[in-house]
């Protein structure tokens, strides 16, 4: 589904980009085509899973390491969850891992027949966003306003 969103805001980028620029034709294309190249490129690597550079699958240890495996071959690397990391409603998490081959980017989806993995993994997630800012529980409130 996600990755059909993401094809139905391509394909409107474009569509504005041809029809609603006030642009010569040969420039509107060419924007177009740029614009549709790199969506497709990013479509297939963080949604779709497909490349050498996709993330194909998440392994981690009950002490918060993570190791990815990328590409077809599933080469694993070492990763640190990244700056950036979201949970985008209740069935998606945006991560991003920092590894020695560089910044790698995944959409997870729940799936119903692996939903149980999806809520071990997010909180797994969710600690360790809330341990990277240095603290693992909410703060305490110490000043109070003036009434």
């Amino acid at each position: 589904m996600a990755a059909a969103v993401w094809f139905a805001w391509l394909a409107t980028a474009c569509a504005v980009t041809l029809f609603a620029v006030e642009l010569p034709w040969p420039a509107r294309a060419g924007i177009c085509l740029v614009v549709a190249a790199a969506g497709v490129a990013g479509v297939c690597e963080f949604v779709l899973l497909s490349g050498p550079r996709a993330v194909r699958a998440i392994e981690w240890t009950e002490e918060g390491e993570f190791s990815i495996c990328l590409g077809p071959t599933l080469v694993r690397q070492p990763a640190t969850l990244a700056k950036g990391s979201f949970r985008l409603g209740v069935r998606f998490w945006v991560v991003r891992f920092a590894t020695p081959a560089g910044r790698r980017s995944v959409l997870i989806e729940e799936v119903r027949r692996e939903s149980r993995v999806f809520r071990h993994l997010s909180r797994r997630l969710h600690g360790h966003l809330r341990r990277g800012s240095g603290r693992s529980t909410r703060p305490t409130v110490t000043i109070q306003p003036k009434v």
